[in-house]
């Protein structure tokens, strides 16, 4: 008999259980509600909960055997990870296609600036047998990719020791994920990657230094195609190898991807993805217009006196301070983004900072922690918000549109699932004026590639998204200095 304690937003519960059942069939017995549109066939891959010490785990191929703790999304934040999935392609997994090994693998993998995460699927069932996810180990040597570029260049071994450190990173996982199901490497034939365009030239051992320099022209943006003996991971030596195609040096095979992987049937709206690199696509008809803005890593938890990435006691939501979300339900050791967002906008609404960002003096949240908000802190979210909602006005005003003629904005990866959009518009991140047609969709760059690895089909889709899009240089953009200044204060807003 197993323990498994049971983490939700304001409580904390125990169940019992046999070992050899799937922690999903666990769950529901117990009461607890979990989506699986496929019904624990293992396909979607969206039965996902967090195990502690493991990560997000998809609950119907996890067999737990000793104690775990799981933490379970609140009901707002389940129901928004249901809702985004209407958003999102899931294509079968193509079959009959010639294998090399009898048992066969695929992964799609998407190298984020701070993230990293895995989808393993068994090409032959088209079951998504694991999801895995790391920081990227890449961080220590830069938050962003303008550091990590400058590190390749101020080192003589820089760009060496980034590729390995990543490559390393990725063959722990399929170290991991090949000892439980007693595989060997030749099991791995096709590994699809995604992510920007820094991150993909420097797994690819590619000298990024030309994507920081102006006229800001990368190595390729074009899908490319090795292979698995030449990558360094550990798979297939004659497993195919595709890093999937870019838009430009800033824009990247994270936005096709993820562009790609919408099913909407709305004619302009605009897709966000909102990182250390802010990436903006406004679609309307048949034209992709795309720019990206330098955000910083203010909503990844970086540069902030208490920040931290979104992990187990991070603070993830907040009304007050006696009334805030602590990731895992525990005592807290530091901000997230969706937290200092909520913050921020709190201190607004309460006439704690005025419309220039000037705090009235450090604002504490736990004391025995010493957690506290800083005039610092106000000013790094000043540049993230400002710098992200002058891209989008760029992007409006080229087009010709107003905000009245967007039919959506999407929001992608995994941050937009988790922010208040109410605390978004309110700092000034997000456009007022769209509050209601905002709408989250999670990592649909990965889900872009797990679409590719399932079918060659999914590659005509990407083709015409590249045919489709242009991109706009910010600095190239005279407006966008006045922008940036004009939206660096807050304005109250009523909802």
């Amino acid at each position: 008999m197993i323990k498994i304690k049971i983490i939700t937003p304001g409580n904390i519960g125990i169940i019992e259980s046999d070992a050899g059942h799937a922690l999903l069939d666990i769950l529901r017995k117990n009461g607890y509600e979990i989506y699986a549109p496929c019904g624990g066939k293992g396909t979607c891959g969206k039965c996902l909960v967090t195990v502690k010490g493991e990560g997000e785990i998809i609950s119907c191929q996890y067999y737990p055997d000793k104690n775990i703790e799981v933490i379970l999304p609140g009901e707002d934040e389940a129901n928004i990870l249901v809702h985004q999935t209407e958003y999102l392609e899931d294509i079968p997994c193509e079959k009959g296609a010639d294998y090399i090994s009898q048992n066969p693998y695929g992964v799609a993998i998407d190298i984020g600036t701070t993230t990293v995460v895995l989808y393993f699927l068994n090409l032959l069932t088209g079951q998504i047998e694991k999801i895995s996810s790391f920081m990227n180990p890449q961080k220590t040597y830069g938050a962003d990719v303008i550091t990590r570029i400058n590190y390749c260049q101020e080192h003589k071994n820089g760009l060496t020791e980034l590729k390995k450190l990543i490559v390393d990173a990725i063959n722990k996982e399929l170290e991991i994920f090949k000892q439980k199901q007693e595989l060997n490497p030749a099991n791995f034939e096709k590994i699809v990657i995604t992510g920007n365009t820094t991150m993909l030239h420097v797994f690819l051992g590619e000298d990024p230094l030309s994507i920081a320099l102006a006229p800001f022209k990368p190595k390729f943006i074009e899908k490319q195609v090795k292979k698995g003996h030449s990558t360094g991971l550990n798979i297939n030596t004659d497993a195919e190898v595709v890093t999937l195609p870019c838009i430009s040096a800033f824009v990247g095979a994270d936005i096709v991807a993820g562009l790609a992987a919408l099913k909407v049937p709305q004619k302009n709206y605009l897709f966000l993805d909102i990182g250390t690199n802010g990436e903006i696509a406004l679609i309307t008809g048949d034209k992709i217009i795309t720019c990206a803005t330098a955000a910083g890593p203010a909503f990844e938890g970086a540069n902030l006196s208490c920040g931290m990435g979104a992990l187990y006691g991070a603070i993830s939501g907040f009304t007050s301070q006696k009334d805030y979300q602590v990731i895992g339900n525990s005592e807290p050791g530091g901000i997230c983004g969706s937290g200092i967002i909520d913050i921020v906008a709190y201190l607004i609404m309460n006439d704690l900072i005025d419309e220039t960002g000037l705090l009235k003096e450090t604002f504490v949240i736990h004391h025995e922690n010493n957690i506290q908000v800083t005039q610092q802190d106000i000013r790094e979210i000043q540049l993230a918000k400002s710098a992200i909602y002058s891209g989008i006005k760029i992007l409006m005003n080229r087009a010709g549109l107003s905000y009245h003629s967007i039919d959506a904005l999407y929001l992608a990866g995994g941050f937009g699932n988790y922010i208040n959009i109410n605390s978004a518009i309110q700092i000034g991140l997000l456009p007022f004026e769209l509050g209601d047609k905002i709408y989250p969709v999670g990592n649909s760059a990965v889900i872009g590639a797990l679409q590719y690895l399932k079918s060659d089909e999914f590659g005509e889709k990407i083709d015409k998204i590249l045919h489709k899009s242009q991109y706009i240089e910010l600095s190239d953009v005279n407006e966008f200095t006045m922008e940036f200044a004009l939206n660096m204060d807050f304005r109250k807003s009523a909802f």
